[in-house]
């Protein structure tokens, strides 16, 4: 048996082998379309009685296929002790074949 002179491949010379090389190639012609999504959010707060804020807000996103309006209130109190949270809101969302669909929503939190 002779003993080959060539030197054994690197770890860097194995990742950029052709076949790996190959398979990234086919990995980018198979990628999936990335749409593109926007959204613009609003809300403020304001001071209410016992420690408590108040925050109305709105959201409106879209996409190539749909598009979503958020309405909602949300209510953030500090008592002594327990922290709370409750989200009260409305939803619309379009797609493009005209479908809507409406939905209300709560969501209570409680830290203590």
């Amino acid at each position: 048996m002779e003993a080959s002179n060539a030197p054994a491949a690197s770890g860097l010379d194995r990742l950029l082998s052709d076949s790996l090389t190959h398979a990234l190639q086919e990995d980018r012609t198979q990628a999936a379309e990335v749409s593109s999504r926007w959204t613009l959010k609003g809300e403020w707060g304001f001071a209410l009685l016992d420690d408590a804020t108040g925050i109305p807000y709105a959201s409106l996103s879209a996409s190539d296929a749909k598009r979503d309006l958020t309405l909602g209130w949300r209510l953030l109190s500090n008592p002594a002790g327990l922290k709370s949270k409750l989200d009260i809101k409305a939803i619309r969302r379009e797609q493009d074949n005209n479908d809507q669909n409406h939905g209300i929503g709560a969501e209570l939190e409680l830290y203590w």
